[in-house]
């Protein structure tokens, strides 16, 4: 964060902000560093989102039990119940984009808190604007935020208008809803949804966790990266009869990803 202290930002500035989003977006940021947790309330403020700060799980909880959150900017280095916990518990039992903060050299914690369901990740110390953009990317893969040039969406995490047929199952892009061959359903999240519907969109084509990357996550390729190793195992135990034996996701040892033409049917269903 190269922002200092005694100039963050002007709070009349913020109030007047013409950058914001008209419904005005709620953002929970669960942090223990006072000092992060104002950054974040004074520039997020700045940007025109509702912004409450919570120090740790219970007032995380307060916080959801009283009114809607859109999304929860989690600290996974928590004192008491950590931030992989507490992004476990959000994934569970809230419709809610969740981007955690790590540190910079820690690669496994970001492949753990996407696991454990979270949309996103930012490094310590991060830059606003990357801050911002990843912020913004989050509520319009959840619906929260809709940009002037785009068609209104239903709550939920919305990705499209479309329903795509393959392998006997289906997924409905705007309510982010996967429906298997027998019924069953599932929910996914923004990322996961983006991904099965590229995947959908191009079956029978390798896909390359460096082109993955850029369609899905809008990230710049880095081979220690494994968010989409992770999204991939996320997707298969929710759309596999068996995940570790995926008849639907297929792995290109080296390459990447395809998903499978076995009665695969892609069709635009207005």
């Amino acid at each position: 964060m190269k922002i200092q202290k005694p100039n963050l930002i002007d709070q009349a500035d913020a109030v007047a902000s013409p950058r914001a989003p008209a419904k005005q977006p709620h953002i929970l940021v669960v942090e223990d560093d006072s000092f992060v947790r104002e950054v974040l309330e004074i520039y997020l403020r700045g940007e025109g989102y509702r912004v409450t700060l919570a120090r740790d799980g219970n007032e995380m909880r307060e916080t959801l039990a009283q009114e809607a959150v859109h999304l929860v900017i989690m600290d996974l280095r928590l004192p008491g119940e950590d931030g992989f916990a507490l992004t476990r518990h959000l994934r569970e039992q809230y419709a809610v984009g969740i981007i955690i903060l790590t540190t910079r050299n820690e690669t496994v914690d970001r492949v753990v808190g996407l696991e454990c369901g979270a949309d996103d990740y930012v490094t310590k110390p991060f830059e606003e604007r990357e801050l911002l953009a990843r912020i913004r990317s989050v509520l319009r893969r959840t619906g929260a935020l809709v940009d002037s040039a785009s068609p209104a969406r239903v709550s939920g995490p919305a990705v499209g208008q479309t329903k795509l047929a393959f392998h006997g199952c289906m997924l409905d892009e705007s309510a982010g809803l996967f429906r298997a061959r027998d019924g069953a359903e599932a929910l996914l999240t923004g990322n996961e949804c983006r991904l099965l519907a590229h995947l959908v969109r191009l079956a029978g084509d390798v896909q390359s966790r460096e082109a993955l990357m850029a369609s899905v996550l809008q990230k710049s390729w880095d081979p220690l990266d494994r968010s989409i190793d992770v999204l991939i195992t996320r997707l298969r135990h929710k759309i596999e009869t068996d995940p570790k034996r995926p008849s639907i996701i297929k792995t290109i040892r080296g390459t990447g990803y395809l998903l499978t033409l076995d009665a695969t049917l892609a069709e635009n269903a207005a």
